[in-house]
């Protein structure tokens, strides 16, 4: 009984880890203008660049790690299954756009 008390106090705290969803991460917004940012504003600009790809890098370990989970236990469906895809097209299409905004701003700071 002694032990019960405890393990139902930790199983209660992680319960909703154990249902917790990868979470999209949020891509950054209002890149420098390249003809007139600074260096220090390109370089912060990079910073913000290469966090959001880590963060898209474990979003996208996330979903595999869920897929193959989901599929070892039998316990996947279809919807998860779409939703999962879903969620990797779109992470691909926000890292594609913030690449090809970040790289026209670099762009134009290099040719200027």
């Amino acid at each position: 009984m002694r032990f019960l008390i405890p393990s139902v106090f930790l199983f209660t705290l992680c319960a909703p880890l154990a249902h917790a969803a990868c979470v999209l991460p949020t891509p950054p917004k209002n890149f420098p203008d390249g003809i007139t940012a600074d260096n220090e504003t390109m370089e912060f600009a990079k910073r913000r660049v290469e966090r959001y790809f880590d963060s898209s890098r474990r979003f996208l370990k996330c979903l595999d790690t869920m897929d193959k989970t989901a599929v070892g236990t039998g316990r996947d469906n279809e919807e998860r299954r779409r939703r999962r895809i879903d969620d990797y097209n779109t992470s691909m299409q926000n890292v594609a756009s913030v690449m090809s905004e970040y790289t026209e701003s670099v762009r134009q700071f290099n040719n200027r």
